[in-house]
């Protein structure tokens, strides 16, 4: 019987050219000061989205101030730094500018500022569960993980990486804005893109699915199989870019609504353990084998219903190849669209040698929403085996 729980607590401005109403929108956060979050690689400020930002909130009496310390893959110390200037310097709400780390990290400073203690240890014991955080705006310039569009951050701390999901993350407002994303680098651009599929993809197939996730997940998975491709060949094509931008923002919303699958906490095993490691790259290596083993486990009409309408969504059918799951071929052609199927796990600094040291790195996850919201049960000897077929896939 259905039943579910829908709440969107974020105002979603969307469009080419909208960050401009940043200046103008009376939906911005109370406040005279405000605290930047951008990543450490110099982009935003190369870019000049820093700059663009700082102007449009001076304008409004908005004084800014930065925090440029957020790493690839995003660090709890770098939050508590952050925090504690935030609250000295007396912020009234906190801006994320870049990718999907800097809003993590943004959000977690926003709840982290608001309140006493270590963000580790508080969100592990549950200390903040009741707490508000200062308000947030995000304002995306990848299209990837959505995270604009839901109360959910990644990070990593003492005991690896971590999804948190908290009600003070949900952005105030999120400004999309296509027009930002036409900068990211070709590979970065099938990486992220490839990060948004599969949130799309996992939830479509999580137990916690719900109609609106449905709706979403099928057209964020369509319309990044049309347009990922003609984003990374061209990113200055603008409905291209429009159209991933829509696909990251839906997925992303997903992410609170239903949940991802264990695919997702496999992914930590790898870019938890070499922070160098892209998120999107971690789960590219792991699809193939991961997916082929989920369709090897499954026993249930609905999720074989659910693969096959993946597929469908992808442009692929039964009669493609009898032999193999049409998904399995949808998910190949995609990843050569898009110029990575032949990515390698030694590439991002993965050796065969260290499955183990994943597999027992996931295992501690068994508990979490992605294992449990998988619609098959995946023991470690499938874990294993998955991480194992990641270093032997042709």
């Amino acid at each position: 019987m259905l039943s579910f729980t829908f709440h969107m607590p974020t105002r979603i401005v969307f469009g080419a050219g909208r960050l401009a109403e940043l200046e103008t929108l009376p939906s911005l956060p109370k406040g005279n000061k405000a605290m930047l979050v951008i990543g450490q690689s110099g982009n935003i400020l190369r870019q000049g989205y820093l700059g663009r930002v700082q102007g449009l909130l001076g304008a409004r009496g908005v004084a800014t101030v930065v925090f440029d310390g957020v790493r690839a893959n995003p660090r709890t110390e770098d939050v508590d730094t952050a925090a504690a200037q935030a609250r000295e310097m007396g912020v009234d709400f906190i801006v994320g500018l870049g990718g999907g780390s800097a809003i993590d990290t943004a959000k977690c400073i926003a709840l982290a500022a608001a309140n006493d203690g270590p963000f580790w240890e508080s969100m592990a014991t549950s200390a903040w569960a009741k707490s508000s955080a200062l308000p947030l705006i995000a304002i995306p310039t990848t299209s990837g993980t959505g995270t604009e569009g839901n109360c959910v951050a990644v990070m990593c701390g003492p005991e690896g990486k971590r999804g948190f999901v908290h009600p003070g993350f949900a952005p105030t407002l999120a400004l999309v804005d296509p027009e930002l994303t036409q900068s990211c680098p070709q590979r970065l651009t099938a990486l992220t893109g490839m990060d948004a599929f599969f949130h799309a993809a996992e939830c479509f197939l999580s137990t916690a699915h719900q109609p609106m996730t449905d709706m979403l997940c099928l057209e964020a998975v369509s319309l990044i199989t049309r347009f990922l491709p003609t984003a990374v060949e061209d990113g200055t094509d603008i409905n291209a870019r429009t159209a991933m931008a829509w696909a990251s923002t839906a997925a992303g919303m997903c992410l609170t609504l239903a949940s991802p699958i264990s695919q997702h906490a496999l992914e930590y095993s790898f870019s938890g353990s070499n922070p160098n490691s892209p998120h999107g790259g971690g789960l590219v290596l792991l699809s193939r084998s991961y997916f082929a083993k989920l369709i090897e486990l499954t026993q249930d009409e609905e999720t074989e219903e659910r693969l096959l309408n993946l597929a469908v969504a992808m442009g692929f059918g039964l009669e493609e190849d009898p032999e193999r799951h049409p998904f399995l071929e949808a998910l190949d052609a995609l990843l050569e669209a898009v110029g990575l199927a032949d990515l390698r796990p030694q590439e991002l600094g993965f050796e065969q040698g260290q499955v183990e040291d994943f597999t027992s790195a996931a295992m501690q996850l068994a508990g979490s929403r992605q294992f449990l919201n998988t619609p098959v049960k995946m023991s470690e000897a499938d874990v294993r085996a998955i991480f194992s077929g990641v270093f032997t896939q042709d």
